[in-house]
């Protein structure tokens, strides 16, 4: 097809979007004609979609069939028939066609509830605890085999992700060395993760990821921090985060792996707080005692 081979093959997104292609062309007619698209096919295909399981052996959700159908592959390919082709393409309400999607949740923490939430955790569930913080990989992402890790580049490749991609993620100096470290003895153990506690007996017992997910959620449970998952709200923390401290949209991007910056862009969201700080005033209010501010402000500006 010319449109992957001009526009996918070679990039970092190309096995995902071969993946998507596969389901797309299942769900077309196999001799189907780009001019002979429309938005009943489009809608038929949709339909179809939905009711057919995904990998993990469950439906799909709106925004997997919106990526499935529309946007990783059939509106970029018509995109590409008309501009670079000169072929006729029909026009297609794509956004009528598309499924809603809910809005993303972005929960984020204090640095008192994140301080209280690890203090719950056993001692050998902190270092996983931090790497998520840190990085916003998801729980199992986290588990990445030994070979993953690139000692010369400073970087690991997380394999084991959502799309069927691979991202590969920098590491800081400080957790690159401790990466080795762990490597280092988890070979020596005969363990597949570098995620391990150390018995009272001296041998290695590797952690699991129900292992973490349950230890993660009692202590959530004991720091009573409510509204929160015990570990993929560390990847919206995560994302939060890094977007703070860099005001680049594309940093956070490429920390996360996404395919696309709409993916990303859930986390473009402000408070108060944040409007104060970029004005440049020092503010030792509460997030609370400044949106009561900027409310009476308002009520002041309607009357």
């Amino acid at each position: 097809m010319e449109w992957f081979n001009a526009k996918v093959a070679g990039t970092k997104a190309e096995a995902t979007v071969a993946f998507r292609l596969n389901i797309m062309l299942r769900h077309f007619e196999g001799d189907a004609l780009i001019s002979t698209i429309g938005a009943a096919e489009v809608q038929a295909a949709i339909g179809r979609r939905r009711v057919e399981t995904t990998r993990q052996g469950k439906l799909p959700s709106n925004g997997t069939v919106n990526r499935d159908l529309i946007d990783t592959t059939l509106r970029p390919i018509l995109r590409f028939a008309r501009r670079n082709l000169e072929l006729k393409v029909r026009e297609i309400p794509w956004s009528d066609l598309r499924l809603k999607e809910p809005k993303g949740r972005t929960r984020t923490f204090s640095g008192d509830e994140i301080d209280t939430w690890r203090a719950g955790l056993p001692e050998w569930h902190r270092p996983l605890f931090d790497f998520i913080n840190r990085y916003g990989v998801r729980l199992t992402e986290a588990f990445f085999p030994l070979d993953a890790v690139d000692v010369v580049g400073g970087r690991v490749a997380l394999r084991a992700r959502k799309n069927g991609g691979t991202h590969y993620l920098p590491l800081l100096p400080d957790d690159l060395s401790d990466m080795k470290a762990r490597m280092g003895r988890a070979r020596d153990a005969d363990l597949a993760t570098v995620w391990f506690r150390q018995k009272p007996d001296g041998k290695l017992q590797a952690i699991t990821p129900r292992g973490h997910q349950a230890a993660s959620q009692a202590a959530l449970r004991a720091a009573k921090i409510v509204d929160a998952r015990p570990v993929h709200d560390r990847r919206h923390h995560a994302a939060t985060t890094a977007l703070k401290a860099s005001g680049n949209l594309a940093v956070v991007k490429q920390l996360l792996g996404h395919e696309s910056i709409t993916s990303t862009a859930r986390y473009a969201h402000v408070s108060d707080a944040d409007v104060l700080a970029a004005l440049g005033h020092k503010s030792h209010h509460t997030e609370a005692e400044i949106s009561k501010i900027f409310s009476e402000n308002n009520v002041k500006d309607a009357g």
